[in-house]
């Protein structure tokens, strides 16, 4: 059960989650979507704190996933990585604990990343951020605010000091959320995290260019994603994304693995799967059984459905149906 605190003046809630779906509703104003890629139980937790036209969050993933979305109006997110089994891919761009991930709310964000991430970021309202920092030209302006979700870098002590200082927050050794009761609290805690803030974005640079082939790679596979994931009603084929990107099987599946350290048809299955499961997450019109939900996103084997459907998710697709009417 989520443990959840709410006053007047700042909110505060800590979830567990176990299904990838109910993960991505845990950020509340946020829109997103999010599709689980590596097999078994999925286990997450969210720590979401906001107050004073800021919000600070935690969140944990056990399993590889796949995020699209956007953030709330007229704010600036940074996100820095706490733990991670392996490199992340956000916006074509590899990203790596030593580095932060950043967008604007006006813009659609992509983030592929691995078992065992754990992030801590905060979304700030522009304005506030721009006060803070004054910036002196449109140069400094463009580099705050870049036209696309970025991957930065900047001093690692200082990317260490902003991490340490939202981390603090939830720990519960140092701070009991009820404190925010106080406004002195909330102008303490506030001025400290954009002051961290302010330094680390004023040191720092667009990460370092991959390799061109790499950065080429990196596009195949985002341009294949994307194409699959907007057009999830239909059971797109690796044939289908080959006619598409004008590229070979062999070379697609290169690109996959390197990229995502998948194949693309374990990919493209896996996004048909959690469509599966997201349906059965809600009630069902009178008369649908599963098979209909299965048949609808293309598959045909039921035995071998089943099977894939509990390889993914720890569960049969009759569990989850089930699970969702109690």
């Amino acid at each position: 059960m989520p443990l959840t605190g709410t006053s007047t003046n700042y909110s505060y809630q800590n979830r567990t989650t176990r299904d990838s779906d109910e993960h991505a509703e845990a950020l509340k104003d946020w829109n997103q979507i999010y599709d689980q890629l590596s097999p078994g139980s999925f286990e997450g937790k969210v720590v979401d704190l906001r107050f004073k036209g800021l919000q600070i969050f935690r969140e944990t993933t056990n399993r590889a996933v796949s995020q699209n979305g956007s953030s709330w109006n007229g704010c600036f997110v940074v996100g820095i990585p706490v733990a991670m089994k392996n490199t992340g891919l956000f916006a074509k761009q590899v990203l790596t604990r030593d580095s932060m991930l950043t967008f604007r709310s006006d813009q659609e964000f992509s983030l592929t990343t691995p078992e065992g991430f754990d992030v801590v970021a905060v979304a700030i309202p522009e304005a506030s951020l721009l006060e803070a920092m004054n910036p002196d030209s449109h140069d400094q302006l463009r580099h705050i605010f870049p036209k696309s979700p970025t991957v930065m870098v900047a001093e690692p002590h200082l990317i260490d000091e902003l991490r340490n200082c939202l981390l603090s927050i939830f720990d519960p050794a140092n701070f009991e959320p009820t404190l925010l009761r106080h406004p002195q609290v909330q102008r303490a805690m506030s001025s400290a995290i954009i002051g961290h803030l302010a330094e680390v974005l004023n040191s720092s640079s667009h990460a370092p260019l991959p390799t061109r082939s790499f950065k080429g790679r990196c596009h195949v596979v985002k341009d294949a994603t994307s194409y699959a994931l907007s057009n999830t009603t239909e059971p797109i084929t690796v044939a289908d994304l080959c006619q598409k990107l004008n590229i070979s099987r062999r070379m697609l599946n290169y690109c996959f693995q390197e990229v995502l350290e998948t194949n693309p048809v374990h990919y493209l299955r896996s996004l048909r799967l959690n469509g599966v499961r997201r349906e059965l997450r809600q009630p069902l019109p009178a008369g649908t059984q599963i098979r209909d939900i299965a048949g609808k996103w293309g598959f045909w084997h039921l035995p071998r459905f089943a099977a894939e459907y509990r390889a993914l998710f720890g569960e049969l697709p009759s569990d989850t149906a089930r699970n969702c009417r109690h």
